[in-house]
C-alpha cells in the first residue's frame, strides 16, 4: 500500500502500529520481543492493539473485538504491521483489511502470511512440507503419510493442506478418505483426529504430517495412551519449532522460523517504505526442518540440556500456577469495592499481580448519566476520560481529563525522548465499549498474554458493575423517595412523614426537645371541587402546599396525608407555632388579594407542643393537634367563596 507519512510533527518519533490476535504464549513473546527490539534500534515508537479473539467463537463478547480496529488512530500511524495469521474469524480479517484501505495513508506490512497486495514478510514454512513429505517416503519409507489440518478458513493450514495434496501427487502416493482430518490448530483434537486416522483397518497410516506443533504433540499423546509407539509404529510431524517440541519426550519433528529474523526484516522493511527508500523485493525467510524423534531421527541441534529444561519448565509453571490464586485475590478485592476510588485503589494495589508495568492507564469512554451511572455506546467514543495513572511505581496525582481519539492526540501521549512499547486493549462487555488501558512493562520480554486479558477482564466488568450498581442505587433512592413523596405536592407523604420522625425521636427525646405538632386543613375544598370543577381542587391543593412548604422550618418536615390534609413537625426552640401559622395566613391572603384564584384560600391549623419524652406516644400527639384544627374549622365553616 502506500508509502506517505500519516501526520507530520517536527522532530518527534514515528509510530508503528502493530494489530496482533493474542497467540501462542511463547510464540507471542519471542515475536512481541523481538519487534520490540528491532524497533528501538531504529528509534520507533511501537504501538499494539491487542485482541483476544476466541476460535469457533461467534458470541457477541467476542465479535467486540472487532471495535479494536475501528478505535485505533490508524490515520496517525507512520507504518502498520498486521499479524494476519493470528486472526482466526474472517470477518475480524476483512473488517481490519477494509478499516486500513480506507483510513491509512502509511505502508502496511503482512507478518508472516501473504496478504493481497499487502507488503509481507514470510517464510517457506508452508513449502518445506513437500520436504517433509519427500523426507517421510525417502528416509522412512513411509508410503501411507496422512495430514492433520486446522480447521478449515485458517490461511496457513490450508496452504500446508495444499502442498501436502501436491507433493503426495508427484510421488504418486495415495491419500485414502481417512488421511485427511480438519483439527483446531490447539490441543484438542488429539483423540478424535487419531480414532479418524484409524478408522480404516485397511488404510492405516504409517506418518501423521501436522498442520501445527499443537496439533501433532496433541496426536502424539493419544496414540500413546492407545499404547503406540512413537515413532516404531506411529511418525508424527509439526510446524513452528515451539518450546514443547523440545521438552518433551519423544521429541518432534518440525518446521523452524527464525522469528527474531522474520522481525528484523520487518522492522527493516518498514523503515525503508517511511523514508520511501525503493523496495527491490522483499525476501523469504528460510525455514529449516528440525529432524528428531517422533520421526526416528536424531539431529545434534535437537539436543536441550536436561537442566536447562527443567529450568524452563519450572520458570514457566511458576508463573502459572501462581495466577489462578493471585486472580482470585484480585477478584475479590475488586468484590469488596463500593466506591470508584476503592476501586481504583485496589487496581494500584494489584497493578503488577500479571506483569510488571511502567506504566498503565486508564480511560473510559462514555458520559456519566444524571442516574449516576455511564452511558457507555458500542463504539469508543470520540472523547475519552482518563480516570487512572500510573507510572514508575507511582500512582500519578487523582485528576481526570479527557483527549479526543478522533485525532493524533491518542498517539502524542506517548512522545518521549526514548522510544517506547505500549499496549492498548479494550474493556468491553458484549455490547459496549467501556473504555480501553494502555500498558507499558518494564521488560520487554513481557507482553498482553491470556492471563493480562484475565485481569483486563476482571478490571472491565467491574467498572461495568460500578456503574451499573450506582445507576440501581441512585433509580432505588429514587424509588424509595417516590414512595415517601406525595405525587401531586411534591411533599412527603404519610411514609415520609412517619420515617422523618422515627430518624429523629431517639435524638429528640435525649435532647428533651420541645416539639410541636400542626395539622392544617384546606377549607371549602370539596365545595371548590363541587362547583368549580377537581381541576380548581388540584389548584387548591398544590398552592396550599408551597404556601406551607415555604414556612416550614429546615429542621422540620411538611407532609400531604390526605385529600386536604396536612402535618407539620418541628422543634418550637427557634420558631414558634404561632408565627408559623401567622405566615402560612399571610401568605394565602396575599394570594386571594391579588386574585391569583378563583376562589378564597385557606386553611384551618391546629397545633400541639410538648417536650417528647420515652412515654410520649406520637398518635397522642398528633391527636391533640387534628383536635385543635377541628375548633378551628368550626369558626371557618360558613366562610363563602
Amino acid at each position: 500500500m502506500g508509502v506517505t507519512v500519516g501526520v507530520n510533527i517536527k522532530n518527534r518519533k514515528r509510530n508503528i502500529g502493530v494489530f496482533f490476535n493474542c497467540s501462542e504464549e511463547r510464540f507471542q513473546k519471542s515475536f512481541c520481543h523481538s519487534l520490540s527490539t528491532a524497533a528501538r534500534k531504529k528509534d520507533y515508537n511501537l504501538i499494539f492493539f491487542m485482541t483476544f479473539e476466541v476460535i469457533d467463537d461467534e458470541s457477541d463478547f467476542n465479535r467486540m473485538n472487532e471495535k479494536m480496529i475501528k478505535f485505533a488512530p490508524i490515520e496517525y500511524l507512520d507504518a502498520i504491521i498486521i499479524a494476519y495469521d493470528t486472526f482466526d474469524r474472517e470477518s475480524i480479517r476483512q473488517k481490519l483489511e477494509d478499516e486500513i484501505r480506507k483510513r491509512a495513508s502509511c505502508p502496511v506490512i503482512s507478518f508472516r502470511e501473504k496478504y493481497k497486495d499487502f507488503y509481507s514478510i514470510t517464510s517457506n514454512a508452508n513449502d518445506a512440507i513437500s520436504n517433509m513429505v519427500n523426507h517421510l517416503a525417502d528416509y522412512h519409507h513411509c508410503n501411507n503419510i496422512a495430514f492433520m489440518a486446522g480447521y478449515k478458513y485458517h490461511y496457513d493450514s490450508n496452504e500446508r493442506l495444499e502442498i501436502y495434496k501436491k507433493a503426495m501427487r508427484i510421488r504418486e502416493l495415495p491419500i485414502y478418505d481417512n488421511y485427511i482430518f480438519y483439527g483446531d490448530m490447539w490441543r484438542f483434537k488429539g483423540e478424535e483426529a487419531f480414532r479418524y486416522f484409524f478408522s480404516d483397518p485397511e488404510h492405516i497410516p504409517d506418518a501423521v504430517i501436522c498442520a501445527n506443533d499443537h496439533m501433532a504433540r496433541a496426536l502424539c499423546n493419544a496414540a500413546i495412551e492407545h499404547g503406540l509407539d512413537i515413532p516404531s509404529d506411529l511418525i508424527v510431524t509439526g510446524v513452528d519449532d515451539i518450546a514443547e517440541a523440545v521438552e518433551y519426550h519423544p521429541t518432534l519433528t518440525t518446521v523452524s522460523v527464525d522469528i527474531e529474523n522474520m522481525t528484523m526484516r520487518t522492522i527493516e522493511l518498514a523503515d525503508k517504505l517511511i523514508h520511501k527508500q525503493y523496495i527491490k523485493s522483499v525476501n523469504i525467510v528460510p525455514a529449516k526442518i528440525m529432524y528428531r524423534e517422533s520421526c526416528g531421527c536424531n539431529g545434534e541441534e535437537v539436543v536441550v540440556p536436561y537442566q536447562q529444561q527443567l529450568n524452563q519448565y519450572y520458570e514457566r509453571m511458576s508463573h502459572l500456577l501462581g495466577q489462578p490464586h493471585n486472580q482470585t485475590m484480585f477478584q475479590i478485592g475488586l468484590d469488596g469495592c463500593d466506591t470508584l476510588e476503592e476501586l481504583l485503589g485496589t487496581i494500584q494495589k494489584n497493578i503488577d499481580v500479571v506483569m510488571k508495568h511502567k506504566a498503565f492507564f486508564i480511560f473510559l469512554s462514555g458520559r456519566d448519566n444524571e442516574n449516576g451511572g455511564r452511558d457507555f455506546k458500542e463504539d469508543i467514543t470520540d472523547e475519552v476520560e482518563q480516570i487512572f495513572g500510573y507510572r514508575d511505581g507511582e500512582r500519578l496525582p487523582e485528576y481526570t481529563r479527557k483527549i479526543r481519539t478522533d485525532t493524533s492526540q491518542l498517539l502524542d501521549e506517548f512522545e518521549n525522548d526514548k522510544p517506547r512499547t505500549v499496549y492498548f486493549s479494550l474493556l468491553h462487555d458484549s455490547t459496549n465499549c467501556l473504555g480501553f488501558v494502555v500498558s507499558e512493562f518494564a521488560s520487554l520480554n513481557d507482553t498482553v498474554d491470556q492471563y493480562y486479558f484475565d485481569y483486563l477482564l476482571k478490571i472491565s466488568l467491574a467498572l461495568n458493575k460500578h456503574y451499573m450498581a450506582a445507576e440501581l442505587k441512585y433509580l432505588l433512592e429514587q424509588s424509595k423517595q417516590k414512595s415517601l413523596t406525595d405525587f401531586m405536592t411534591k411533599l412527603s407523604n404519610r411514609r415520609g412523614f412517619d420515617q422523618f420522625v422515627s430518624q429523629n425521636i431517639k435524638e429528640w427525646i435525649k435532647a428533651a426537645e420541645e416539639i410541636a405538632f400542626m395539622t392544617l386543613d384546606i377549607d371549602g375544598l370539596k365545595k371548590i371541587n363541587d362547583e368549580l370543577g377537581h381541576e380548581a381542587g388540584d389548584l387548591a391543593i398544590s398552592a396550599a402546599a408551597k404556601i406551607i412548604r415555604k414556612r416550614c422550618p429546615d429542621n422540620g418536615l411538611c407532609a400531604r396525608i390526605g385529600g386536604d390534609e396536612f402535618l407539620m413537625i418541628f422543634p418550637v426552640k427557634k420558631t414558634s407555632p404561632d408565627e408559623i401559622a401567622s405566615k402560612i395566613e399571610a401568605g394565602m391572603k396575599k394570594r386571594n388579594i391579588s386574585g391569583a384564584f378563583p376562589f378564597k384560600l385557606s386553611v384551618s391549623i391546629g397545633w400541639y407542643k410538648t417536650i417528647m419524652e420515652k412515654g410520649t406516644r406520637i398518635e397522642d400527639c398528633l391527636a391533640e393537634s387534628d383536635q385543635k384544627m377541628y375548633e378551628i374549622k368550626k369558626i371557618h365553616h360558613g366562610d363563602e367563596f
